[in-house]
């Protein structure tokens, strides 16, 4: 079989994005998802990178049985989220030994899988595998989901576009509930391993006061692992004003906190996100995305949206709304994730998906809030286009 190119370790590659077109092509791979020949897929979950479903699934449909990449990087070092569609348009295939998207019959770009680490196939301490604790996203960012279960789907108040609990049921890769000191050394070995910039920490919503306790023990076990004073990287608990509690995450020497907003619109988040909305007003986020700021910094704060449930001037009011207050925003691109209440569903296009991408980048850079990069980067996830589309301005 013909050998085909990998990228270098996290880091070495890549750089401002200078075409839009490059990326338009990731909103629509992002869009549509991607259907892969067999050829192309060769060498994953052994010599690349595979998904391990640490969080949600972001494909189209569940391949419980089929090792897909988590994430690709494109020929100008743009990081793109593998969506699993065998109904797509867009293509993976291997021509004259590089693997490329094709679309229409035409070639759009080349393309490179990221290396798989080592620690994929270690064992903590406590005899856990380690890729079942925590993996990498992207190209540099360790990630764990603290605890993959929400209460809200035992009631039947879950986030409609939210598959966290399918997922655990259907792939069963990682475990449900991690011990501090398990991933304080996974950690140790993922940054020793030489992939890894940052770290992002989140997890379902569970008791507040148990979720302060856990994600502070959680980011010391990183900090005393990795012999470091400080923690690159982003905490994503549930939104809290209360001033000790913040100050309490940022003793513990992470460079960034934040929240899951998920929409702007009141109305819609009230009729999307009946369970987180019960608990967290509109207003509640907000006023703890404004505490945070006065903790950590601007830059150092960051409003996570699901992007395309919600009209483009709504979103853009929310992020400028959030911009103005010294916060970043992640948005993420929707789709319609297998097994959550929008299964099916069709989320805007990929053009669309682009121009609000630009529009928000503008916003962003005309208020002056610092870039967040050393805690949240363009090279961090593979499902936001912000990060890109701010890489077309030269922030990186």
């Amino acid at each position: 079989m013909t050998a085909v190119p990998t990228t270098p370790r996290c880091g070495q590659n890549g750089g401002a994005m200078t075409d839009v077109n490059q990326l338009r092509l990731k909103a629509h791979l992002l869009v549509e998802g991607i259907n892969p020949a067999p050829e192309a897929l060769a060498g994953v979950g052994t010599e690349f990178k595979e998904q391990n479903h640490g969080l949600f699934g972001w494909d189209f449909v569940n391949h419980e049985h089929m090792h897909v990449p988590d994430d690709f990087v494109l020929s100008d070092g743009t990081v793109v989220q593998f969506r699993y569609n065998p109904s797509s348009p867009y293509l993976m295939e291997v021509r004259d030994g590089a693997r490329v998207i094709v679309h229409g019959g035409d070639v759009k770009d080349t393309l490179a899988f990221i290396s798989r680490p080592r620690f994929y196939e270690a064992s903590t301490a406590n005899g856990n595998v380690m890729r079942r604790i925590g993996q990498v996203g992207g190209e540099d960012c360790f990630f764990v989901c603290y605890q993959n279960y929400c209460a809200h789907f035992a009631r039947g108040e879950e986030c409609f576009f939210c598959n966290l609990v399918p997922t655990k049921k259907t792939y069963d890769s990682v475990l449900s509930k991690k011990e501090v000191k398990d991933i304080g050394e996974v950690a140790a070995a993922a940054f020793a391993e030489g992939f890894c910039n940052h770290i992002l920490l989140t997890g379902g919503c569970f008791n507040h006061e148990a979720e302060v306790s856990t994600v502070s023990g959680i980011v010391d076990a990183i900090r005393d692992a990795l012999g470091a004073g400080t923690v690159p990287g982003t905490i994503l608990p549930s939104a809290t004003t209360n001033e000790d509690d913040l100050r309490r995450y940022r003793e513990t020497g992470i460079g960034a906190i934040g929240y899951s907003m998920e929409i702007w619109d009141e109305a819609l988040y009230k009729g999307i996100c009946p369970g987180k909305a019960r608990t967290t007003s509109h207003d509640d986020f907000f006023r703890a995305v404004q505490r945070a700021v006065q903790i950590f910094g601007e830059g150092n704060v960051y409003g996570v949206f699901v992007m395309g449930l919600e009209p483009r001037g709504s979103l853009l009011a929310g992020v400028k709304a959030l911009s103005s207050i010294g916060a970043n925003v992640v948005p993420f691109v929707w789709s319609p994730n297998p097994g959550s209440r929008l299964e099916g569903h069709r989320a805007p296009t990929g053009d669309w998906f682009t121009d609000v991408a630009l529009e928000a980048a503008e916003i962003v850079i005309e208020s002056g809030v610092p870039s967040g990069t050393a805690n949240h980067c363009y090279r961090c996830d593979g499902n936001s286009l912000l990060h890109d589309a701010l890489r077309l301005r030269g922030i990186e």
